[in-house]
């Protein structure tokens, strides 16, 4: 992905949660980068236009879920058991779009675009 791109997208997350720094969102967003890439088993060029989308959806859903942990609570007899759940795995949020990404890439889908 190109410079200008992940400043695009960097940019607009900002807008979303300026109180996060820069650096974290550049990591988050490289992490998301990298699990992408590791879709890319033929070894194809990446349209990262076409996934921009994708990408700026998961990296709001990940740095929402690190700022807001839902408790969940479990009652077995007269104990209750709570405890903090989150989902911001990136490979577990980007399992939803995985079929998406391959197609997109032009790996292990039956469509390609």
């Amino acid at each position: 992905m190109d410079e200008s791109l992940k400043t695009e997208i960097i940019e607009s997350t900002k807008e979303d949660f300026p109180d996060l720094s820069e650096e974290r969102i550049t990591n988050l967003l490289e992490i998301i980068l990298l699990e992408i890439e590791s879709y890319n088993t033929c070894k194809n060029d990446i349209s990262w236009e076409k996934l921009k989308s994708v990408i700026s959806e998961v990296l709001y859903k990940i740095i929402k879920n690190e700022s807001e942990k839902t408790v969940s609570s479990v009652r077995r007899g007269d104990t209750t058991i709570s405890y903090a759940s989150t989902t911001n795995d990136v490979s577990e949020l980007l399992l939803g779009y995985d079929d998406l990404i391959r197609r997109v890439i032009g790996c292990g889908g039956l469509e390609f675009f």
